[in-house]
């Protein structure tokens, strides 16, 4: 098959051109860098001429709520306005596995504009091509989060059940081969919170820092700070019901990393 793939430079747009790629199939990575912008509409009807999957992995993080459902809003229109463009080619969304009541809280714009990209999808592209792949945090995703000062690692206490975001793009590759449609959630095979994982992260690096430097003065261990947050975030809104599950933990992919 051929594919095109928005956004194919990101954290998860780069690994699923990779494993694409591995299975065979023609990928069109497309980005800003060769003159593919989805939020201007520019070069997004060129990218999918002739594809018989367009996969929508563009991402702009932002709490500022108008920010957010601005670019998703239009970003999303414009690659479900190219899949019109080619009559029978299947759609994937790259969405993110929330309860409603996180879209629902005020203060938090990002998880608003994701539900508004979903609903962009659903009214412009028929149920039997599109399919709505909505994963749970990745791993990657908490250094991103952590705020680091000296000794200190100051992390939103956010309950979650994460996965590697090289597994979620496998599983996101293996949906396409299977021409799945409607809504799939995938998510990591255990339950935990950001500051557990954050400190996990800490000691392969603490561990790492201390057999380069032997016979120096050891690095002082990082202390994680929890940052409570206010919400569904610290219960269950991140939590799926019945995800497809990745076998991959975080002590797996901090031994593989």
């Amino acid at each position: 098959m051929q594919i095109t793939v928005y956004g194919a430079t990101g954290t998860f747009g780069s690994r699923l051109v990779a494993h694409l790629r591995e299975r065979d199939h023609s990928v069109i990575a497309a980005h800003r860098g060769i003159g593919v912008d989805t939020y201007a509409g520019e070069g997004v009807t060129e990218a999918a001429e002739g594809s018989d999957v367009l996969v929508d992995c563009v991402n702009y993080m932002s709490n500022n709520r108008h920010k957010a459902l601005d670019f998703f809003s239009r970003s999303s229109r414009s690659i479900a306005l190219a899949a019109a463009e080619n009559p029978g080619a299947a759609m994937v969304c790259l969405s993110i596995a929330f309860r409603p009541e996180v879209a629902k809280s005020k203060l938090l714009g990002y998880y608003q504009a994701k539900e508004l990209q979903e609903r962009v999808y659903s009214r412009l592209v028929p149920a039997d091509q599109l399919l709505m792949f909505r994963s749970t945090q990745w791993f990657e995703l908490v250094e991103t989060m952590t705020f680091n000062a000296g000794p200190l690692a100051f992390v939103p206490k956010m309950r979650v059940q994460a996965l590697a975001a090289d597994e979620a793009a496998r599983m996101m590759a293996e949906a396409i081969d299977a021409s799945e449609r409607g809504t799939l959630e995938v998510a990591g095979p255990e339950i935990s919170d950001f500051p557990t994982i954050a400190g996990k992260i800490a000691a392969r690096k603490s561990t790492a820092d201390a057999t380069v430097s032997v016979g120096a003065r050891s690095p002082r261990p990082t202390k994680i700070v929890p940052i409570p947050i206010p919400g569904p975030m610290s219960a269950e809104g991140l939590i799926p019901d019945s995800p497809r599950l990745s076998a991959v933990t975080i002590d797996d992919w901090l031994r593989e990393s």
